[in-house]
Formats: structure tokens, sequence, C-alpha cells
């Protein structure tokens, strides 16, 4: 039998071969999870340039798009304000061009006024002081006001009753 020296000499090999497989299965494993780490660095150095780029932009376009917004409002407060303006200097103008023709009417009318005031007043005192007529007479005198003429009645005339002749109808021909 054997001491066992080679035994051992083999399992010590052995475990010398199984500690360096795992030292280069370490090695390569930390390798590999560096440049995973790195990688994952890289991207999200990306990601935040990106995210910051991003960020810029949608804040210029906020910018630009709230201030074209204000310039609107703006423009819509004026043009309202005058369309205003113009509302009550039209309403402005409505009063007083109908208190102008309400002041303008009576001076216009005045002498025919007063020339179609004594011809009215005339007949109806010649009629007072004339002796009595019958009652057809007083209408027949008065005028009429000038201006509009009252709308005249007009008896209902009862249709002309139809003569029968004792001669028998006969066509004519028209030629």
């Amino acid at each position: 039998m054997s001491n066992g020296n080679g035994v051992t000499a083999t399992i010590s090999a052995a475990a010398d071969t199984v500690a360096e497989r795992a030292l280069e299965f370490r090695t390569t494993v930390v390798r590999n999870a560096d440049a995973a780490v790195e990688k994952a660095k890289d991207a999200a150095a990306k990601a935040r340039g990106a995210a910051t780029k991003a960020k810029k932009a949608v804040g210029k376009s906020v910018g630009k798009t709230k201030s074209r917004l204000a310039t609107a409002a703006a423009n819509a407060r004026k043009e309202a304000a005058a369309l205003e303006r113009a509302r009550t200097a039209k309403k402005a103008t409505r009063k007083t061009g109908t208190k102008t023709a309400a002041r303008k009417a009576p001076a216009k009318k005045t002498a025919a006024a007063k020339k179609a005031t004594a011809k009215r007043a005339l007949p109806a005192k010649s009629a007072a002081k004339a002796p009595a007529r019958p009652a057809i007479a007083k209408k027949a005198i008065a005028k009429k006001p000038i201006g509009k003429t009252p709308a005249k009645k007009t008896a209902a005339k009862k249709p002309a009753a139809k003569k029968t002749s004792s001669k028998p109808a006969t066509k004519t021909s028209r030629r």
C-alpha cells in the first residue's frame, strides 16, 4: 500500500485547478459587470442630456406660445374696445339725431301750420255766425284736416235685382 502521498497530490492539484478556474470566472464576471455598469452609466448620461434638451425646447416653445397668446389677447382687447367705442358713438348719434329731428320738425312746419290753422278756423267761425243751415250744408262747409285723410266709409250697396225678360235666351256668336 501506498503512503497516500499521490492521492493528496492529486487532490491538491485538482483544488488548485478549481481555484484558478473560479478566479478566471470571477475576473470575467467582474469585467462583464463593469462593462454593463459603464453602458448603463452612458445610457443614463445620454438620457439626462436628452431630457435636458427636451426640457429646454419645451420651455422655449411654451414661452413663444405664451407670448403669442398674450399678444393675441392684447389685440383682442383693443379690438373689443374699438367696437365698444363705435357702438356707443352710434347710440349717441341716434339719440342726437332724433332730438335734432324733433327740434327741426316744428320749425319747418310753423309757417305752413299757421296758414292751415287759420284756414281751418275761418270756416268754423263763419259756420257758427251764419244763420242756421240744414245739417247737410254744415257737412259740405267743414274742411278736411290737412295731412292724412280719414278713410271714406262706403255704404254697402245691394246689387240691383235682375230683370227677367219674357224673351227666350238665344246664343249670340261673336265675329
